[in-house]
C-alpha cells in the first residue's frame, strides 16, 4: 500500500510540471511504419530509435519533416513516394505544428477550443477468409466484422489522450464450442454462441510529455525489436493490456520502461489450453455458480537503444513475467538489471534478455540481427540441457534492388529453440490471456521467408511471399499422456519430463511450404481494401476442423499432409 501511494504521489507531482508537445501513439498496424523503414534503408533517417514501437504521432511528424527537408535539398523521390509522403503529411499535419495548435485532425467530427482539441472517428473492418483442400469435404468460411470508434486529442498543451473500442463478431462454417474454434487469435474473452463468437477490444490512455520525457498510463499495445512485424521479445500478437510506460530520449540514447498488468490464461471449461491458472483456494459459490478468482500477473520490461554510429543502432532489452503477488519494487526500477533482480527475489519468475543490432549504411540496404535468451544454466551453458533456451532472428531489406524503383526485397530467418517462453509455473508463461507476447512461431520452430513488394501511384501495392516453416509439437502417446518436448508455449516443464537433453524439432514435426500474394488499395487513408491468396503444402500438419494456431494438443483433430488454399479479403476504415 505504501508503495502504491508513493508511486501515485510521484506521478501526480510529475504531471503537474510544465509539459509540452502532447502526442498519442501511431497504431502498430499503420502503413507509415513501412514508409519509415524504407527511408531508413536509403540512409535518409538515422538514429530514430524505431525498434521501440509504437512511435508517437510527434515522432512520426518529425520523421516526415526530416524527409521533406531532405527532399527540398535534392533527395529524389518517385511518384509513389511523393504521393505517400503527402498522404502522411496530411494525416499528421496538426502534429507538425507547435503545441497548442491541436493534436487532432481528420475524423467525422473535430472540435477545437483554447484548451485543446479532439477528433471523433469511426472504426470498421470486414475480414473474409476461405480455406480449401487438406481433407476438407467443402470450403471452410470465416467472416469477422468489427465496428467501433475512437476519440483522440490533447488538453491544455500538456496531456494527450486516445480511446478506441471495437465490437467484433465471427461466424461462418464453424461451430463455436471451445475457444480453440475461434479463428481470431488476438482475443480477450470471447462469448461462444454455437454459430457465432462475439468478442471486443478497447484501448484508452493518457500521455504526459515534458521536454524529452514522456509518460503514458492506460491500456495500449507495444512491440520491441528490429523486425518490421514479429519480434522475439515483445510483438503485436497479444491483445492490448494496462500499462505505465516511460520513454526518455537523451541524445543518441532512447530508453523505454514498462510496467504491465497482464491477464492469466482464462481457466474455463471452454479453454482447455489454460489449465492451472485459477486460484482454487479463492473460489466460492454465487447463485449456484462456482466463481474462481484469477491470479495476479505482471509484466516488467525495459529497452535501451543507442545510435552508436549514423549507420548502426544497438538494442538491449529485458522482459520479466511474474505473478501471485503485487508490484515488485525491483522490477519497477527502469535501471535495474532484471536478471540480478530475479535472483534477489528467489529465482521464481520468467526473465528474458535480448540484444540486437540494426545496420542501415544507406544505398537502399538495411540488415538486422536479434538474439533473445530465456534462461541459461551457467554451469552447463554449452550442454543440451533444456534450461538453455534461446532464439535468434536475422533479416535484410533491399530497397529498389537493381534499379527497380518502388520495390522492396526482404529475406528473414527465425529460429526458436524448444521450451522458450514456457515456465514451470503456468502463471509465469510468456503470454497475455492465451496469446503469445513474443514471436508467433512459438518454441521449437524455425522459418525462412522471402518477400517482394511493389508500390504504385494511386495508393496501390502488391506483395509476393514464399516461406518454409518447421515446428516440433508435443506428442500424445497411446495412453493419452503427453510427451513434452518443449514445443508448446502453454506447457512448461513438469516432473518426469526430460531435463538433461533438448533436441530441436523433436516430437510431432510439421513442415509447411507457402507461396502467396496480396494486393491493396489505399484510395484515401484510413480507408483501404486488401485481397490475397496463398497456397500451402504441408506434411505432419494439424488437420481441420481444429487445426489453427493455439489449439490445445488434446483438442487437435489429427495430423496429416496435403495442400491448403487460403483466399482473404479485407475492407477497412481506421485502426484500433
Amino acid at each position: 500500500m505504501a508503495l502504491k501511494k508513493l508511486s501515485t504521489g510521484w506521478l501526480l507531482v510529475l504531471c503537474c510540471r510544465v509539459w509540452a508537445d502532447p502526442s498519442v501513439n501511431v497504431p502498430l498496424e499503420h502503413w507509415g511504419y513501412g514508409f519509415v523503414e524504407r527511408f531508413e534503408a536509403r540512409g535518409v533517417l538515422q538514429g530514430i530509435g524505431d525498434g521501440i514501437k509504437p512511435l508517437s504521432r510527434g515522432e512520426m511528424a518529425r520523421i516526415l519533416d526530416t524527409i521533406t527537408q531532405r527532399r527540398e535539398q535534392g533527395l529524389e523521390l518517385s511518384a509513389a513516394e511523393k504521393e505517400e509522403l503527402e498522404q502522411l503529411r496530411a494525416e499528421f499535419a496538426a502534429d507538425m505544428q507547435p503545441a497548442g495548435k491541436g493534436a487532432a485532425n481528420g475524423g467525422f467530427y473535430r472540435y477545437q477550443c483554447p484548451q485543446g482539441a479532439f477528433a471523433v472517428d469511426g472504426l470498421f473492418r470486414q475480414q473474409s477468409d476461405l480455406f480449401t483442400g487438406r481433407s476438407r469435404a467443402q470450403a471452410e468460411r470465416v467472416f469477422r466484422t468489427r465496428l467501433g470508434g475512437e476519440v483522440r486529442g490533447d488538453f491544455m498543451d500538456r496531456i494527450g489522450f486516445r480511446l478506441s473500442f471495437a465490437q467484433s463478431r465471427e461466424q461462418g462454417s464453424r461451430n463455436y464450442v471451445l475457444r480453440d474454434d475461434v479463428y481470431e487469435r488476438r482475443l480477450e474473452l470471447p462469448q461462444l454462441k454455437g454459430g457465432v463468437a462475439d468478442y471486443h477490444e478497447g484501448t484508452a490512455y493518457l500521455t504526459f510529455s515534458w521536454s524529452l520525457v514522456e509518460i503514458e498510463m492506460g491500456k495500449d499495445e507495444l512491440s520491441w525489436g528490429p523486425g518490421p512485424g514479429d519480434n522475439l521479445g515483445l510483438s503485436h500478437n497479444a491483445p492490448s493490456f494496462d500499462l505505465i510506460r516511460l520513454r526518455v530520449r537523451y541524445g543518441a540514447f532512447k530508453l523505454a520502461s514498462v510496467t504491465g498488468f497482464l491477464r492469466p490464461c482464462p481457466d474455463r471449461p471452454d479453454s482447455p489450453v489454460c489449465g492451472g491458472d485459477g486460484d482454487l483456494q479463492a473460489s466460492y459459490i454465487v447463485n449456484g455458480t462456482a466463481r474462481t478468482l484469477e491470479r495476479e500477473k505482471r509484466l516488467a520490461a525495459h529497452r535501451l537503444e543507442v545510435a552508436v554510429a549514423p549507420w548502426m543502432d544497438l538494442g538491449f532489452e529485458e522482459m520479466v513475467v511474474y505473478g501471485d503477488r503485487g508490484l515488485e519494487p525491483s522490477y519497477l526500477n527502469p535501471l535495474m538489471f532484471y536478471w540480478a533482480a530475479q535472483s534477489y527475489l528467489g529465482d521464481k519468475d520468467n526473465v528474458l534478455m535480448g540484444v540486437d543490432a540494426d545496420f542501415h549504411p544507406g544505398h537502399g540496404v538495411r540488415a538486422y540481427f536479434a538474439y533473445v535468451v530465456d534462461d541459461l544454466k551457467k554451469a552447463r551453458i554449452f550442454s543440451s540441457d533444456f534450461a538453455n533456451k534461446f532464439s535468434f532472428q536475422t533479416g535484410a531489406l533491399w530497397v529498389d534492388p537493381l534499379g527497380f524503383s518502388d520495390t522492396d526485397l526482404r529475406a528473414e530467418y527465425v529460429r526458436i529453440e524448444p521450451w522458450i517462453y514456457t515456465h514451470k509455473f503456468p502463471i509465469d508463461t510468456y503470454r497475455h490471456f492465451d496469446a503469445p507476447l513474443g514471436h508467433s512461431l512459438g518454441p521449437n520452430s524455425d522459418r525462412l521467408q522471402a518477400e517482394w513488394t511493389r508500390r504504385f501511384a494511386g495508393g496501390w501495392g502488391t506483395r509476393l511471399v514464399a516461406s518454409r516453416t518447421r515446428h516440433g509439437d508435443n506428442e500424445v502417446l497411446p495412453d493419452g499422456s503427453i510427451r513434452n518436448v518443449g514445443g508448446d508455449l502453454n506447457l512448461g516443464w513438469r516432473p518426469g519430463d526430460e531435463r538433461e537433453r533438448k533436441k530441436f524439432l523433436d516430437g510431432q514435426v510439421s513442415r509447411r511450404t507457402l507461396v502467396g500474394g496480396r494486393v491493396w488499395w489505399r484510395m484515401r487513408w484510413p480507408f483501404s481494401i486488401d485481397a490475397g491468396y496463398s497456397y500451402e503444402w504441408g506434411e505432419g500438419v494439424p488437420l481441420p476442423p481444429r487445426w489453427g494456431s493455439g489449439v490445445a494438443l488434446k483438442s487437435r483433430t489429427g495430423y496429416g499432409k496435403g495442400g491448403q488454399g487460403h483466399f482473404s479479403f479485407e475492407l477497412r476504415y481506421g485502426l484500433l
